[in-house]
Order: structure tokens, then C-alpha cells, then sequence
């Protein structure tokens, strides 16, 4: 995902299917106030929430994962997904005590751990990225039948010892490539969940929308949630990485190969790109520091193509009507305040469905 990791909001009409799968986006508007009068202090603020949707967001181990954690409006991301770790070559996920191939030590999972639970919320670790450490063991090799048994082990016992609500299993580009072509991800999948379902342990992935990126169809009936990574489309190439209508149809694409839409999270980025998908990231809190609250609701600004409030809003809402929630990549990239992107995401989370 996302080791680097506008909305033109035409609205289209996606013909509905005979089959029960087809999306449909919806042609009105909806006007739905998603904000409440807080009884104690007269603030305005983004509703919970609802119980039947999720928002999860990552944080990744090479910000600031204090000052991140401390910045998060619980209220609003359900799901912490900590990114990354990966196995040595034997298996190992620690040694010590301390997380082996990580950017996260151990008082740092402990700190996310403490304050996520404190608010009723989960904490996963995510499992690989879209580039692992390179002196770390290959996790394709672990998911063969030889090892697969060893590893889950030690992956039951990393969630244990850090009190983690489960493992996210993020995998991408030629490791992913390889787990397909070994048919081994299924069941490996499948074996994880054996393993930690019954320790009350989640197993989540992150997979690209585009089919010859996308996960088997194979096991999504193991996973609980699925995070659809919309961005990043269109490598190398000049128009926006991550379009509403992009969004659409890998969601669609998800839905055609039987995957319910229970467990669908649509994934959205907190930066952007200039001049090309790929080149000269900047987090959404730097393009905001930089250019000024302009730039605030559009997707293009002096070459940048990101999503800003409006794109996020339109997703989210989407989202809401028709699939699980919204996933973030990822949340230090945000400012706090009326022109965050997580503000904008709890706002529309609670749109009914049509």
C-alpha cells in the first residue's frame, strides 16, 4: 500500500443488474445533517460512528505514533490498523519482547493499544506493505504449507502478547503475485482464522481494486473486512490517482466476484501527487500548510491531484449507502480542526441508504 503512499463529482447511473450485486449510485442528493448539538458545551460535532459501519484508519510506524494517536477523534475511526511488521526468515514476529522488522517498538503498540481500547476501539497489525523491509524473511515463503503452521503460531502469539485485535494481511505487487500463482493464499487465510477467531482475533485485508491486483475470491469468505486500496491508480500517468469513479467501479468489482458488501471498506487518500501518479507525494496536511485553506475543497491544486474535503465527503457518503466504510491511508497525513479530512469522513459516515 502505501509505503507511499477531483473529485469530478458527476454523479453516473450504473445500470442495475438482474443479479442482486449491482451497484447503484444514488442520483439525489442526500440532506441528512450529520452533525449534533453537544448538550454540554453548545459544540458542533461529527456523530459517532454507527455501530454497522467501520472507519479504519492506519498509522504508520515511521510518524510520530504518539502525537498521531493523541490527534484521533475515536468517535470516528473504529479500527487502528499499525503498519507495518513482517517475519525474519524462520517465521519470527519478535524477539525480546520488541517486534522484529517493524517501525513500531513495543511501548509504542502499547500506547496505541491502551488508548484505542480506553474509547471501545480495536487495534490490528498489518502485515507486510507495499515495501517490507528488505532484511526481512520472505513473507511469500511463509504462507507455503511447510511454514504456514510455524508462522500463524507466532502470529497468534504477537496478537496475544500485545493484547492486538487482530491481524490485516496486506500483501501487494510480486508477493502477492507469488501467494496467487502457489495458490496460497486462500488457505492461508483460511488457517489464520482458525487459529485466531477463537481467541475473539480479526483478520482483515488490504488488496488494490483493479482484478489482476485483487485478492482471490477464494477467501473472502475468511476475512472479516476487506480494504479496498483506491489510489495510486494510473501509475506513472498525469490525471488524478484516486477518482470517485475509480472507487465505484472497484468496489463493483469486488461485488461481481460474489464478495458481499458487508465486508467492503473503501480506502481513500490523505495526499496527493505532482506532476505524476508517483511522484512528488505530499501528505494533505503539507499541501494545506503550503498553498492555504484554498486548496481545501477542490482535488487539483498547482498540479497536486489528491482528494480534499469534497471528494471525501462524496466517497464516504457512498460508502455509507452502500458498502461497510472507509478506510484511511493514513491518518498523520491530516490536520485536526474544520478542515480535516477525518471530520469530513465522520460527517458523512452516517448516511442512510437510499
Amino acid at each position: 500500500m502505501k509505503h507511499l503512499k477531483s473529485l469530478s463529482l458527476s454523479i453516473m447511473l450504473l445500470v442495475l443488474f438482474s443479479c442482486s450485486k449491482q451497484l447503484e449510485v444514488p442520483v439525489e442528493k442526500i440532506s441528512t445533517d450529520s452533525k449534533v448539538l453537544n448538550s454540554n458545551n453548545g459544540v458542533v460535532q461529527a456523530l459517532a460512528t454507527p455501530a454497522n459501519k467501520v472507519v479504519i484508519g492506519y498509522i504508520p510506524g515511521w510518524a510520530n505514533v504518539t502525537n498521531v494517536t493523541n490527534a484521533i477523534d475515536f468517535s470516528i475511526v473504529t479500527h487502528v490498523n499499525l503498519a507495518f511488521f513482517a517475519p525474519s526468515s524462520s517465521g519470527a514476529m519478535m524477539s525480546g519482547g520488541q517486534p522484529l522488522y517493524s517501525d513500531f517498538n513495543a511501548s509504542e503498540i502499547n500506547y496505541v493499544v491502551a488508548k484505542a481500547h480506553a474509547e471501545g476501539r480495536k487495534v490490528l497489525a498489518s502485515l507486510g506493505g507495499g515495501s517490507p523491509d528488505p532484511n526481512a524473511g520472505d513473507i511469500a515463503v511463509q504462507f507455503r504449507t511447510a511454514h504456514r503452521t510455524n508462522f500463524i503460531d507466532n502470529l497468534a502469539a504477537f496478537v496475544t502478547y500485545f493484547n492486538l485485535d487482530g491481524i490485516d494481511i496486506d500483501v501487494e505487487g510480486t508477493t502477492l503475485a507469488t501467494i496467487k500463482s502457489e495458490q496460497n493464499y486462500a488457505p492461508f487465510v483460511s488457517a489464520l482464522r482458525n487459529k485466531i477467531n477463537p481467541l475473539g482475533k480479526l483478520v482483515t485485508a488490504a488488496t488494490a481494486g483493479y482484478v489482476n491486483a485483487m485478492i482471490p475470491a477464494s477467501s473472502y469468505s475468511y476475512l472479516d473486512l476487506i480494504n479496498i486500496m483506491s489510489y495510486d491508480n494510473g501509475w506513472n500517468g498525469t490525471g488524478n490517482h484516486s477518482t470517485y469513479d475509480a472507487a465505484i467501479q472497484h468496489i463493483q468489482n469486488f461485488l461481481n466476484l460474489g464478495c458481499p458488501a458487508s465486508k467492503l471498506v473503501l480506502g481513500v487518500p490523505f495526499y496527493g501527487y505532482k506532476p505524476t501518479v508517483g511522484t512528488g507525494y505530499k501528505a494533505y496536511k503539507d499541501l494545506l500548510a503550503q498553498y492555504g485553506t484554498g486548496m481545501a475543497y477542490v482535488d487539483y491544486y498547482d498540479g497536486y491531484k489528491y482528494n480534499g474535503i469534497t471528494a471525501i465527503e462524496a466517497k464516504t457518503k457512498y460508502a455509507a449507502q452502500y458498502i461497510r466504510g472507509v478506510m484511511i491511508w493514513e491518518l498523520s497525513q491530516d490536520v485536526t480542526g474544520t478542515y480535516s479530512l477525518l471530520q469530513a469522513v465522520g460527517r458523512k459516515i452516517n448516511t442512510p441508504a437510499p
